[in-house]
């Protein structure tokens, strides 16, 4: 399966270039920092949609009838929009059910809505390519201007590397396909990359960023940076764990401020950098 989806993202994507924000960047030296952590969609990779997930960008159609194309199966356009509409259905009953379960962020696992949604239509396809592909078509991505060069530094300056990322099955993918190295290649620990998908549960959620922590048992919390381009998914739990904080403003498609949001209230992250390479001028 990982290999049809670094195959899939690797023909749906095509070159994006971020979109300036005109933020004036926060930079200052951070003391023993020992870890950098960082936020996946928006900030490791531009993200066209500036989130995860299908449910994140406009609902297209046209998308759902091309994905099936690819896999010889026709939807007329006119069953097209209500087929879709039938999908975020799904995804909003399992997240009412997760939430009844006592989970406040919940997440889905795409593949298990697909499959669910592909049994219900009748409807004979390959879910794994379905659900990458409408995922590559809604929300493509591409990485991050110095994103490689950045971790080579931070791994060549023995930081630790980790991932707290609202995810699914194929966001590690993301990094073979379109870098052409591993997680593993670029230093991650794997123990320190948390994924939403796995737990069914999503930032803003501290619980992802406390596991995370314990990928690092020598380290106290503040010696962990974490990178982000949302002030209540990312800045807000990361700090609320105890990490120094870097808001990402790269790219005005995701950067999100969320000045409305009282649980964001007066928080203020500890820098604000504009281009990932400003991490290694601060730690």
């Amino acid at each position: 399966m990982e290999t049809l989806f670094i195959q899939r993202i690797q023909r749906l994507s095509k070159p994006l270039a971020v979109h300036k924000t005109n933020v004036a960047p926060l930079l200052k030296p951070l003391k023993e920092i020992q870890a950098v952590l960082f936020d996946i969609y928006g900030t490791c990779f531009i993200s066209g949609s500036g989130d995860i997930g299908v449910n994140a960008a406009a609902p297209k159609a046209d998308a759902l009838s091309e994905a099936l194309r690819e896999q010889g199966v026709e939807l007329p356009q006119d069953l097209a929009g209500p087929a879709l509409d039938r999908f975020y259905e799904l995804i909003q009953n399992r997240h009412q059910d997760l939430k009844a379960g006592g989970i406040s962020f919940p997440e889905i696992r795409i593949l298990d809505i697909w499959e669910h949604w592909r049994r219900e239509a009748g409807i004979h396809v390959n879910v794994p390519q379905l659900a990458i592909d409408m995922e590559c078509r809604l929300n493509p991505v591409w990485p991050m201007p110095g994103l490689i060069h950045t971790l080579e530094q931070l791994q060549a300056a023995g930081i630790r590397l980790g991932i707290v990322s609202n995810a699914q099955v194929f966001t590690p993918c993301l990094f073979p396909a379109l870098t052409r190295h591993t997680l593993t290649d670029l230093g991650f620990l794997p123990a320190a990359c948390v994924w939403s998908w796995t737990l069914q549960e999503a930032k803003p959620s501290t619980r992802l960023y406390q596991l995370a922590l314990k990928a690092f048992p020598d380290l106290r919390p503040e010696q962990c940076l974490f990178v982000g381009n949302d002030m209540r998914n990312d800045i807000m739990p990361a700090a609320a764990t105890g990490m120094r904080t870097a808001l990402f403003a790269g790219d005005a498609r995701s950067l999100r401020w969320r000045k409305d949001d009282p649980d964001v209230g007066a928080l203020r992250p500890d820098l604000i950098i504009t281009h990932l390479s400003q991490i290694n001028e601060c730690i």
